[in-house]
């Protein structure tokens, strides 16, 4: 068995992040659950403390640099430099067109989204260098990848993901630090719910989603875990700078309609 590592894991309160969070703790490694819902978060910790795993839960506004770094020092104290680091937490919100965004909504997506991600990159980075061997792993989406009409602010930061991931991995490939990003489709999580709301659709008819894909059916949140798992192991040492779709043939459908 291997030796267990520090992992942070950001928007751990539910989603992808939770189960991100939950199955490092499964595999023994000491995990760093970050999220503004304190009560999600604990909760998530919590689990993974019941079943006999470590878990810090750290409530922070990751729009915050003050706030992150000192939770960073916080999460070192307690478990040591992380030798993982999932930036995972992010938002969507509503669809209009760019004329009818408002600039507020525009500014708190990306906040979220592209500066939260450099933030914890931000203060990952020497940490994973005292680590090293060490991956540092962002959630885009397919909506950094392509994009249509709506959704500007959401598509937009997704791009900025990863063209940030692309700068890292260029950066810290010499500190044998691997860098990458997984760009999930539709997965069941409540964040989907925005977009079912979006779309004018009922909660139970999700026909418009699943029908993008060719296999057509929502990603479970465990499914994108399973990558992220991947591409935290050995296994994966050789892969770097890669935006990894996770979204069962969505961008293949969407390129040969």
């Amino acid at each position: 068995m291997s030796e267990p590592r520090t992992v942070w894991v950001t928007g751990a309160a539910s989603g992808m992040g939770a189960s991100h969070a939950r199955r490092f703790g499964a595999l023994g490694d000491r995990v760093a659950c970050w999220d503004r819902d304190a009560d999600g978060v604990e909760a998530v910790a919590a689990e993974i403390c019941s079943t006999g795993g470590e878990a810090l839960p750290l409530k922070c506004d990751l729009r915050n640099w003050e706030e992150v770094a000192a939770a960073a020092d916080l999460a070192e104290d307690s478990l040591g430099p992380p030798s993982v680091v999932v930036a995972n937490a992010g938002i969507i919100l509503s669809g209009e067109p760019i004329e009818d965004l408002d600039p507020g909504e525009w500014r708190r997506v990306v906040d979220v989204n592209l500066t939260g991600a450099f933030h914890t990159a931000k203060a990952a980075v020497p940490q994973l260098r005292r680590a090293a061997p060490a991956t540092l792993i962002m959630i885009a989406s397919i909506c950094g990848l392509t994009t249509s009409a709506g959704f500007g602010a959401y598509n937009a930061s997704k791009h900025g993901v990863i063209g940030l991931m692309r700068t890292l991995a260029n950066e810290l490939g010499s500190d044998d630090i691997t860098v990458n990003a997984i760009c999930p489709g539709w997965v069941r999580t409540p964040m989907l719910d925005a977009s079912v709301a979006d779309a004018d659709a009922e909660g139970s008819d999700l026909g418009e989603f699943t029908s993008m894909s060719i296999i057509e059916r929502l990603v479970e949140p465990e499914e994108v875990t399973d990558a992220v798992i991947w591409l935290a192991s050995p296994g994966a040492r050789m892969v770097t700078g890669v935006a990894l779709p996770v979204d069962g043939g969505l961008m293949e459908k969407r390129a040969w309609p």
